[in-house]
């Protein structure tokens, strides 16, 4: 793979170059060859070390569910540590999110934005602190 040398990208953050990355590959999966297309998009938009730093972003981002199912099975009843309550606020996040997810799907290409919306204030309420 052949790539800039000199970026044009100084100064983006981990999160814009994986919003580029994500954008550049979106289109080239409407190439003959989506997987070569990629790899010349990324090549003539990035240097290596952005295009590593945008993949371990996004790699960052992704939910690991048999890790955090590990990591309950290994607290097992202990409940009240802080770790317990961390994994049990990780997976409350994640379900949130892919609720938020299906949602965006449902809504169509014409967004039904009421219903998007729904999704949005449902995880906002919801994880908010409780008040007396």
């Amino acid at each position: 793979m052949t790539f800039l040398q000199e970026s044009s990208n100084s100064g983006r953050t981990d999160w814009e170059l994986a919003r580029l990355a994500v954008h550049l590959r979106g289109y080239a999966k409407y190439a003959d060859d989506p997987e070569t297309d990629a790899v010349r998009c990324l090549g003539g938009a990035f240097t290596e070390d952005e295009v590593r730093r945008a993949d371990a972003f996004l790699e960052a981002g992704h939910q690991d569910a048999d890790r955090l199912a590990e990591i309950a099975a290994r607290l097992g009843n202990d409940a009240a540590s802080d770790e317990a309550w961390l994994v049990q606020q990780l997976a409350t996040a994640w379900m949130r999110l892919d609720e938020l997810r299906d949602r965006i799907d449902g809504g169509g290409s014409l967004m039904a934005n009421t219903y998007v919306a729904s999704a949005i204030d449902y995880a906002a309420v919801t994880n908010r602190p409780c008040r007396a």
